[in-house]
């Protein structure tokens, strides 16, 4: 058994962590060709109701967004797999997933919208994407988001931020129409 400390917390890490093999494209990240890089991190949730978070992990997502995650601290069983990021909607796998000791699960939210629960994705270049706009995550993209993203555009703001919905680092009109979009659409997180 291999103990972690971190902050001050003990961490017990199992010796056969679970694997995830993660393809997820962030909407308005992806070109049609390749994503912005961007990390995300990926819950394990109980496939039973009350869906308990049971584990988490952290990756970067290349620009093909694909990423590896470890979950140590869960034990072999069914799982949602939920995916949250800086400005996007948190969205959850279609289904429970089955993971066991020391395997790997490969998952791909890419391939069709039933990949995510409710269908919860959109079609853009060729792949499913999770939809993003939701800079203050409260589960909707709505004029709050809207709001911010404004403010920030008025602002000439710069850098690593959550209104920055497209990943080049500037809060402009690129990014207002981006949230302005899926305002219209009235996209919120489904979950079961």
């Amino acid at each position: 058994m291999i103990y972690m400390a971190d902050n001050m917390s003990v961490t017990r890490l199992t010796a056969n962590p679970l694997s995830l093999n993660l393809t997820s494209i962030i909407e308005g990240f992806w070109d049609g060709t390749f994503m912005v890089i961007d990390s995300v991190k990926v819950y394990l949730r109980n496939a039973a109701s009350p869906y308990d978070k049971v584990d988490s992990s952290m990756t970067v997502l290349n620009n093909s967004g694909n990423g590896i995650l470890l979950f140590s601290n869960a034990a072999g069983g069914n799982y949602y797999i939920v995916v949250t990021q800086r400005n996007s909607i948190v969205t959850w796998s279609g289904q429970p997933k089955t993971f066991t000791a020391g395997g790997s699960v490969n998952y791909s939210f890419t391939t069709a919208a039933s990949q995510a629960f409710g269908s919860n994705l959109i079609l853009k270049s060729g792949k499913y994407c999770i939809y993003n706009g939701d800079v203050n995550l409260d589960g909707i993209i709505d004029a709050g988001d809207l709001s911010l993203v404004d403010n920030d555009v008025l602002n000439s703001v710069i850098g690593y931020v959550a209104t920055d919905t497209n990943g080049d680092e500037f809060v402009d009109a690129a990014d207002l129409s981006l949230v302005d979009n899926n305002v219209t659409l009235g996209i919120v997180v489904i979950s079961p």
